[in-house]
């Protein structure tokens, strides 16, 4: 087999667009042009640290072995030659400053995946009064139990391997036409 080409660091820096992507991964440089929109957690994720090393990312939330199991080994571009590493290239890459969120705002809509997520917000946001009742069930919360765990099952932003740019949460309850099956 033969050597994996040694890239430095100011090529894989010019490889920082969507349409050239490149990242360092474990001193391993993957070409991930066309990976990169088709990632479950979305294109701006790899686009954070295109030209740059996303191993502390990656290794956060992957397996050593996926990118080798996942991509084909023409995507393997060859090894970062550590090297030429500059003191500019070595800072991380900018993130987004979370906003500081005030005791009773509501979160971003876009922020809320599943039902438990707007129980929570609820809870924290509606008066005292308004949140005991519509929280409440009848005493031996039997059907509350049933709806829970029926519920954990839906998601609204599902994001696991699935096209989920179009979403429809309508259903029919009692050939009953809702938008939205949550009361």
């Amino acid at each position: 087999m033969a050597e994996p080409k040694l890239l430095s660091t100011e090529e894989i820096s010019r490889h920082n667009t969507a349409k050239d992507l490149w990242i360092v991964v474990d001193g391993q440089v993957w070409d991930m042009t066309e990976f990169a929109p088709e990632h479950p957690g979305g294109i701006g994720l790899i686009l954070q640290h295109a030209g740059h090393d996303a191993s502390q990312s990656y290794n956060e939330v992957h397996a050593p072995s996926l990118l080798p199991n996942t991509l084909t080994t023409s995507k393997l571009v060859g090894t970062h030659d550590t090297s030429t590493i500059s003191p500019s290239w070595s800072k991380p890459p900018p993130q987004q400053n979370p906003k500081v969120q005030l005791q009773n705002e509501k979160p971003p809509l876009s922020t809320l995946i599943s039902t438990h997520d707007f129980e929570a917000v609820a809870e924290k946001t509606l008066a005292p009064k308004t949140w005991a009742f519509y929280s409440s069930a009848a005493t031996d919360l039997v059907t509350h139990r049933a709806n829970q765990s029926f519920f954990d099952r839906v998601w609204f932003r599902p994001r696991v391997l699935r096209n989920v740019r179009v979403r429809d949460t309508r259903s029919s309850i009692f050939g009953q036409d809702v938008e939205m099956p949550v009361f």
